[in-house]
């Protein structure tokens, strides 16, 4: 668990962009935005997010999925897997969490769905990635690779609707702030985005080889 909140430590280093976002003003205005942590619909931001990275990947030869722009930069199949590894991870933290118990510290969430959702999604602050997230190259086709992200994430899907848990009782701490449970889910969801507009960079690319 502690690698894996090392690696969203990156946000800490977006502290310009946050801090105009964070809930600075009085008591009632922190309350207020508090109210709003339940705008987004959790189980449709987790089909979005699923339907756009499928849509973006499904089509796209082999050859296509091992493209690099550079050799710094990812493949498709690179990008997915990738993905895959932090979300797996994500869950056992979120299961470790909830088996420790509910939390008191709700009030320390100052963060509303919204801004964990744009925070995650931005990609105008790109740092490097934890080596524990560092992908393989262990698919060759999007039909591979699209199909471990599916069942992992139907995986989490039916976990969340079969448990009783309160995803909103319990907290986590990272270096940007604290935020609850369901936001944890939501901000696994955005980091999908985040890489599926990644995947779009790399296919608009000019050397993107033609179908």
């Amino acid at each position: 668990m502690k690698t894996l909140v090392a690696f969203f430590s990156f946000l800490f280093f977006s502290a310009l962009y946050i801090g105009n976002n964070l809930c600075t003003g009085s008591e009632s205005t922190c309350e207020e935005k508090i109210v709003l942590q339940n705008e987004i619909d959790i189980f449709e931001y987790l089909e979005e997010t699923q339907e756009a990275l499928v849509e973006s990947s499904q089509d796209l030869t082999d050859e296509q999925m091992q493209y690099k722009p550079d050799e710094n930069s990812w493949s498709v199949a690179q990008i997915i897997e990738h993905i895959i590894m932090v979300e797996g991870s994500l869950k056992s933290m979120l299961e470790n969490k909830i088996k420790e118990g509910t939390s008191e510290m709700n009030s320390e969430v100052k963060f509303t769905d919204d801004q964990i959702v744009e925070m995650i999604t931005n990609r105008s602050q790109k740092m490097p990635t934890q080596d524990q997230f560092q992908p393989s190259g262990k698919f060759e086709s999007s039909d591979e690779a699209l199909e471990a992200f599916k069942d992992q994430r139907e995986e989490m899907v039916d976990w969340l609707k079969d448990s009783d848990v309160d995803m909103r009782s319990f907290v986590n701490e990272f270096p940007f702030g604290t935020i609850d449970g369901y936001q944890s889910v939501l901000f696994m969801a955005g980091h999908t985005s985040r890489h599926t507009a990644q995947i779009e960079e790399v296919k608009n690319d000019p050397d993107f080889p033609e179908d």
